[in-house]
């Protein structure tokens, strides 16, 4: 046992070490990345966590071509060097099979300039990165995936094989007979006329055409690399994408699930032993999670990595806790916290005149005179207003942000209407996932035979958001629990004032 494992440990960081893209920097992240190294179980870098081909990836990996090789065995009997492209083919890292010279011109042509394959140029660092994305190496092969048992394996294979002998193809590129009248490209509708380049689909049936520059996914729009599609209910997929429509996708290792059981949340799939904290790893099983670009988090390291700072005490605003936000600012919403910055006059519930970077109760207070010597905070805001406010006050609306209770159902409203209180609110959900046994259809419209889970009715955490307007004009702040049509009269109520003080 110890030996085995011991060679099994070996073996992982031989594999590691082995990498040839191993320490190549990432594309997106710049210098915050210092190089690639892959991740053991999720498929990305574990510094800058993004993807193999968002780095600096040399070329393509042998075991990829090896893949492809197998993929396209049925429908490419003969290699490039067989072909009539001549010279062609030295210039460009790959090219369509059986063109020549002239033909390759045309048919590159027509593609963006960006997506040329020219040896060492974006194109061919665009073309490595599509093969990469569109057809995983996992998606085919059993020894490129974690951790599948014998079952698990035999299915992978069976899938694999039903796909290439039903679904795979690969397009062709000819000129259309200058002898025909044209036909209709498939994508975009309009007519490829008698001489011009187009790509054939045979699984589409007889007489299915694109333009180069149409050959793409239905799915992702990506144009589908090096003319390899597959078929499915009268679309052309890339390999990724039409994996996806018969099986589940794994969000955290990448991988197509073949288990019996997966977890389910907010319409993604993960493995059950998968679906984790994307920082610390801990597992999210039946506890409250947040999402964040579709990447579950446990409340601590939310909290911990993007949870705001308020405004006034400057500490941290917990998930449990209610927020109020305005225009990049963050409180508390507490009176001891939302409060006037000169005379501290709690602002939960109230009008407040936003200036420098700070909250007022009134004109006087945000002015820097004695508040002392105003009747009340209202009062001042209600007074006559300078000529450019009245003009303000007669041809816009009036908005409002709302603090918001923890762990209370607080939703975007309505769309308002034209003279009514705009009312904002971006949740970010806490979530609890429940198991539900085998047979439930998946929210993307095709069913999955296995089991999954699914999300408990979700508890939304919400951010008021305040609106960007005049810094002078009085902004009101409401508790959730005041109904909206309080909301319209209340500011029904201010542009009323408003009109009386025109006159």
């Amino acid at each position: 046992m110890f030996l085995r494992g011991s060679k099994k440990r070996r073996s992982n960081r031989s594999q590691e070490e082995e990498d040839p893209d191993r320490g190549q920097p990432c594309m997106r992240c710049g210098d915050q990345c210092p190089g690639f190294r892959l991740h053991g179980w999720r498929k990305i870098c574990v510094h800058c966590k993004c993807v193999r081909e968002e780095h600096a990836v040399r070329s393509v990996p042998g075991q990829l071509e090896k893949i492809m090789t197998k993929l396209v065995s049925d429908f490419q009997r003969h290699s490039i060097s067989d072909d009539d492209s001549g010279c062609a083919s030295e210039e460009y890292a790959w090219v369509p099979p059986g063109l020549k010279p002239e033909q390759v011109y045309q048919y590159f042509s027509c593609l963006p300039e960006d997506r040329v394959p020219y040896v060492n140029s974006p194109g061919e660092r665009y073309r490595i990165k599509q093969l990469l994305h569109q057809l995983p190496a996992h998606d085919s092969e059993p020894q490129y995936c974690n951790s599948l048992d014998e079952d698990e394996k035999k299915e992978l294979r069976l899938f694999s094989q039903q796909r290439k002998r039903e679904n795979l193809g690969r397009g062709a590129v000819r000129l259309f007979p200058v002898t025909m009248t044209g036909a209709i490209c498939q994508q975009c509708g309009r007519q490829i006329c008698g001489g011009d380049i187009a790509v054939f689909a045979s699984r589409a049936g007889q007489g299915s055409c694109w333009h180069p520059q149409c050959f793409q996914c239905a799915s992702c729009s990506e144009l589908l690399v090096d003319l390899i599609y597959f078929y499915q209910d009268g679309q052309i997929y890339c390999g990724r994408h039409h994996a996806e429509r018969l099986k589940p996708r794994c969000q955290a290792c990448d991988e197509i699930i073949l288990a019996d059981e997966c977890t389910e949340a907010e319409g993604r799939y993960w493995h059950m032993k998968h679906f984790c904290c994307f920082d610390c790893e801990a597992a999210l099983g039946g506890q409250r999670y947040i999402m964040r670009e579709c990447r579950p988090y446990c409340c601590s390291c939310y909290e911990s990595l993007y949870a705001e700072s308020c405004d006034t005490c400057g500490e941290h605003i917990g998930i449990d806790q209610g927020q109020m936000t305005y225009e990049g600012q963050h409180w508390h919403a507490v009176e001891a916290c939302f409060c006037c910055a000169r005379c501290r006059l709690p602002l939960l519930g109230r009008p407040f005149l936003p200036r420098g970077g700070l909250i007022f109760c009134s004109r006087s207070c945000s002015l820097g005179d004695d508040p002392n010597n105003s009747d009340s905070c209202d009062s001042a805001l209600q007074s006559r207003s300078p000529p450019h406010n009245r003009r303000w006050a007669g041809h816009h609306k009036l908005q409002c942000g709302s603090p918001l209770q923890p762990l209370e159902g607080a939703r975007p409203s309505p769309t308002p209407a034209k003279d009514s209180i705009n009312f904002t609110v971006e949740n970010r959900g806490v979530h609890c996932t429940a198991p539900v046994l085998n047979g439930v259809p998946s929210s993307s419209g095709h069913p999955h035979p296995r089991g999954s889970y699914s999300p408990l009715p979700h508890i939304h955490l919400g951010n008021g958001l305040g609106p960007s307007w005049p810094s002078d004009i009085p902004q009101y702040s409401f508790p959730p629990e005041r109904r909206r049509s309080d909301l319209q009269a209340a500011a029904s109520s201010f542009r009323e004032s408003g009109l009386r003080a025109q006159h």
